[in-house]
């Protein structure tokens, strides 16, 4: 498909629009712990530190998945792909999320969001070269 009749990157759009709700959900999370630990400057105690990381971690993964994701999309990669790589990745983070969010130690939600983002990460990259390489 030539590069100038492609699509809006509809499906980054969805994707990017679920995880930035998630991060506007844990920042709350931060607040009110933040609010019941009164806690104004700092990362408090352990419930506090969790939170701050459980909202972190999200963000430190976010932006480059969600760049990538959309370029995928703009390089017009099949919607299947696109879709699969962003639903594993909003799928990851939820999971991550709720498992650090319930323990600081080993969890299933947090083993399964951080091998899930890792897959995620990989499997954007080696898509973005299989269908970029063809365009050069």
């Amino acid at each position: 498909m030539p590069l100038d009749t492609l699509n809006p990157p509809v499906v980054s759009a969805l994707t990017a629009g679920t995880i930035l709700l998630l991060q506007m959900i844990l920042m709350l999370n931060v607040g009110r712990v933040r609010q019941a630990t009164e806690t104004v400057f700092g990362d408090g105690d352990e419930t506090l530190q969790r939170a701050i990381r459980t909202h972190a971690n999200l963000v430190e993964n976010a932006g480059s998945m969600l760049v990538g994701l959309a370029l995928l999309e703009l390089i017009a990669a099949p919607t299947a792909v696109v879709a699969g790589i962003g639903g594993l990745f909003v799928v990851s983070r939820i999971a991550h999320a709720v498992g650090l969010g319930r323990s600081t130690g080993v969890s299933a939600g947090r083993f399964v969001g951080a091998v899930g983002t890792l897959l995620t990460g990989l499997a954007l990259a080696g898509a973005l070269v299989w269908f970029g390489l063809p365009l050069l």
